[in-house]
């Protein structure tokens, strides 16, 4: 089984300043820094000449991790993902984004999508949350969609502050 996860979020911003923001590697390292913690690093970076590329390899620590899964990892897990953007056509540009907890069959895959707007532009993700795990799949599935939709949030606040130093 899998889980759907949805997010949309309206910006007060030109879409081609969002596009802009994702292809600077300082972005990204602050964003990292601020959301994904002290034990994440920018594994990948490439914004020159075509798509943007962004891999980020970060630990899950065995605190965030739903009760049946810490006993199973008391360290925590590794988790990669990555972003890739494509250039913007008539207003909207394309990614894709996958991430994999390391060793184990858990993954989410999402199309993102940023859309010029009246008043701005508009993000959206849409994806699936899959974990593999005899027994306590669903459980992780319900964790992870949480943890999908506060992450969301937080990666929001702090590209609508970016955006707003950006201008």
């Amino acid at each position: 089984m899998s889980r759907s996860v949805q997010h949309t979020t309206p910006y007060p911003y030109p879409d081609t300043l969002f596009h802009r923001v994702l292809g600077s590697r300082d972005y990204w390292e602050q964003r990292i820094r601020e959301i994904d913690g002290p034990d994440a690093e920018l594994a990948a970076f490439d914004a020159a000449g075509g798509p943007a590329m962004v891999t980020v390899n970060t630990v899950i620590p065995a605190s965030a991790l739903p009760g049946p899964a810490a006993t199973f990892r008391p360290h925590g897990v590794r988790y990669r993902y990555s972003e890739s953007w494509n250039e913007p056509e008539d207003g909207v540009a394309r990614g894709r984004m996958q991430g994999q907890v390391e060793g184990m069959t858990i993954s989410l895959t999402a199309d993102l999508v940023v859309r010029r707007t009246e008043i701005g532009c508009e993000f959206t993700m849409s994806g699936s949350i899959e974990a593999r795990v005899p027994l306590i799949g669903r459980l992780i599935e319900a964790d992870m969609s949480k943890t999908f939709a506060s992450t969301a949030a937080a990666i929001d606040e702090f590209t609508m502050k970016w955006l707003e130093n950006a201008e």
